[in-house]
C-alpha cells in the first residue's frame, strides 16, 4: 500500500509543532506502508519571504513540498494558486515516486480546498481525513471554512477526529450526527517520551512547573503567570518554564513583575529533544489553556510519569485520575492557584509508575500506526489506476 500524506508544513526548529504530528504519523506508519509526504504552506508574505520547493528523503520519508507566500486574505485568489500549486506538486511526487493509493489529510480545513477535493475524488485516489483543529471544536471557523470541511468529510473515506469533543463538533458543524464514517484516534506520542530518562539536577528544594504550547490568546497563559505570581514569587525555588512562542509573548513578558523575573524563563519555539530535555527537569506539568483539540504536550507529560494539571475543558481530562495530576475550574484563576499550590505540597504522594500506568498501551506510535493500516485496509480499492507507473499525467 502506497499511502500519501498531506500536512501542513515539515518540522523544524523554527516551525516549532507546526507539521510535527502529521510528520511523525507518516514515520510511524512507515513500519507498515510505502508512504510519502506532501506539503504547501502559504502563509502571509510576513513570514514567508520567497518560494521555495523541497524535494528530499526528509528523515527516512519521500517528500515534496512548497513554501510559497501567499495569504489567505486574498479569498478566491488564494483558492486559485493553491490548487495549482498542489497540481504541481502532486505531479512531482507522483513523477518522482509514482501515484498513491491513498491520501490522508491533516488539518483538512486547513490545507485543502473544494477545487483540490475534487481533484483528488475525479482521478479515484481514495481520501482519508484527520482533524486536529481547535477552531473547529470551538465553532470559530468561518462560513468558507465550514463548507470545506463538509465537501471533504463527505468526499472522505473515513474521517478522524483527535477527540470526541472534536468529533461532535465536526457532526455539528457538517449537520450529521450521526455519521459513521466519523472516528476518534488521539494523536500518537514520540516513542522518545516512554523511555527511562535520569532527572535533571536541580537544588534538593527546587520545584519546577513546565508549560509547553504556541502563546496565543486562547492558551491562557496569562492567568497561569498570575497564578504563578501570586503563590511563588517570594520562594525563588520554585520555577516556571513557558515553551513555545506566538503572538502574545510580548504582552506576556511585560506581564512578569520584577520579582519573579528570575523565576519565568521564556524558552520559545524549542526542537523536539530539547523539549524533552527540559521536561526531565519538571515536576508537574500545568497549562491554563482555555480549550484544545487534544494536548499532546499532556500525554508527552504523563508518559515520563510526571504528573499534571489541566482545565475542566481539556479533552485530555478523560484520561486523568487521581494518581495522574488535577483538574481546575476552566478561567478560574483562584482555583488554578489551588491546585497549582496542592501538587506543589503534595508532589512527593504522585509516583512515576502510577502517573504513566495505561498512557503507553493507549498512545504508543506503533498502536495508532496499526490502527490507521486497519481503517486503510478496510478502504475499498478504487477502481483507477493503482499503483507505482511514473510520469504520467496524474
Amino acid at each position: 500500500m502506497h499511502v500519501l500524506v498531506f500536512g501542513r508544513t515539515l518540522p523544524t526548529e523554527k516551525s516549532g509543532s507546526l507539521g510535527l504530528f502529521e510528520f511523525e504519523q507518516a514515520g510511524a506508519l512507515a513500519a507498515y506502508a510505502r508512504v510519502g509526504y506532501i506539503f504547501l504552506e502559504t502563509d502571509s508574505i510576513l513570514t514567508t519571504r520567497k518560494i521555495k520547493k523541497i524535494k528530499e528523503n526528509y528523515r527516512g520519508i519521500d517528500t515534496v513540498g512548497y513554501y510559497f507566500p501567499l495569504g489567505r486574505f486574498l479569498g478566491k485568489v488564494y483558492n486559485y494558486w493553491r490548487f495549482k500549486f498542489f497540481k504541481k506538486l502532486f505531479q512531482e511526487y507522483c513523477d518522482l515516486h509514482g501515484r498513491p493509493d491513498l491520501i490522508h489529510v491533516h488539518f483538512p480545513t486547513m490545507v485543502l480546498t473544494d477545487e483540490i477535493i475534487d481533484f483528488i475524488k475525479d482521478r479515484g485516489i481514495d481520501l482519508v481525513l484527520t482533524e486536529h483543529w481547535s477552531w473547529i471544536q470551538e465553532k470559530k471557523i468561518s462560513e468558507e471554512q465550514a463548507g470545506i470541511l463538509k465537501h471533504a468529510v463527505s468526499a472522505a473515506k473515513t474521517t478522524i477526529c483527535v477527540s470526541r469533543a472534536l468529533k461532535e463538533s465536526v457532526q455539528e458543524l457538517i449537520g450529521n450526527k450521526s455519521d459513521e464514517k466519523i472516528r476518534v484516534i488521539p494523536n500518537m506520542i514520540s516513542d522518545e517520551f516512554f523511555q527511562p530518562y535520569e532527572r535533571a539536577e536541580k537544588p534538593d528544594d527546587g520545584f519546577v512547573f513546565t508549560f509547553i504550547g504556541s502563546l496565543k490568546e486562547l492558551k491562557r497563559v496569562d492567568l497561569l503567570i498570575e497564578s504563578f505570581q501570586d503563590l511563588f514569587q517570594n520562594n525563588q525555588s520554585v520555577k516556571l518554564n513557558i515553551v513555545g512562542d506566538g503572538p502574545e509573548r510580548k504582552a506576556l513578558e511585560d506581564l512578569v513583575n520584577s520579582e519573579s523575573e528570575e523565576q519565568i524563563k521564556f524558552w520559545g519555539n524549542l526542537p523536539k529533544d530539547k523539549v524533552y530535555e527540559i521536561l526531565t527537569g519538571t515536576d508537574v506539568y500545568v497549562s491554563a489553556s482555555h480549550y484544545e483539540s487534544f494536548g499532546v504536550p499532556f500525554i508527552e507529560a504523563l508518559a515520563m510519569g510526571i504528573p499534571v494539571i489541566a482545565s475542566s475543558r481539556m479533552p485530555i481530562v478523560i484520561y486523568l485520575d487521581d494518581n495522574k495530576g488535577v483538574i481546575f475550574e476552566d478561567d478560574n484563576q483562584k482555583d488554578l492557584s489551588r491546585k497549582m499550590n496542592y501538587m506543589y505540597e503534595n508532589i512527593d504522594n504522585y509516583k512515576a509508575d502510577q502517573v504513566r500506568a495505561g498512557i503507553f498501551e493507549e498512545f504508543n506510535s506503533d498502536h495508532i500506526a496499526r490502527k490507521l493500516i486497519a481503517i486503510y485496509s478496510a478502504v475499498p480499492p478504487s477502481s483507477h489506476l493503482l499503483g507505482g507507473a511514473r510520469h504520467l499525467s496524474y
